[in-house]
């Protein structure tokens, strides 16, 4: 669901990126500006998945260098931001510190585990039914 929600995510912004690009052909100065800026919340989406992933897989125990090659990256905690931490509390449902204001990425991860909950319960109905 996670993979999914931040796929249709990135995808807008790229299409957002096409979509100003020709908009803005006659404009190089809006062009860059808004091609990039498109462009890098697209990034952002996959940074994002890459770093919940991650975090992920570094809680269940995956080995150090093995994850390491799978992000082909000698540093994983560079995709392992706080961000990517909140999404990945709230996709696992984990509560927020009592007394502490639910952070953006949390809510989004929590609406996330709901909405794939909620699927599947319609899923599992329509099967039974159609049984």
């Amino acid at each position: 669901m996670l993979v999914r929600v931040l796929r249709h995510w990135e995808r807008r912004h790229l299409d957002d990126a096409v979509s100003v690009a020709r908009q803005h052909i006659e404009s190089p100065a809006d062009w860059h500006r808004l091609v990039l800026y498109a462009l890098t919340d697209a990034l952002a989406c996959s940074f994002l998945l890459v770093g919940a992933l991650a975090a992920y897989h570094q809680e269940q125990g995956l080995d150090a260098d093995l994850l390491r090659r799978h992000l082909q990256s000698p540093d994983p905690d560079r995709y392992i931001n706080q961000e990517a931490l909140d999404l990945l509390a709230g996709l696992m449902g984990r509560p927020v510190a009592e007394g502490q204001q639910e952070p953006t990425w949390h809510f989004i991860g929590r609406q996330i585990a709901e909405c794939g909950a909620q699927q599947g319960d319609e899923r599992r109905r329509s099967t039974q039914e159609g049984l």
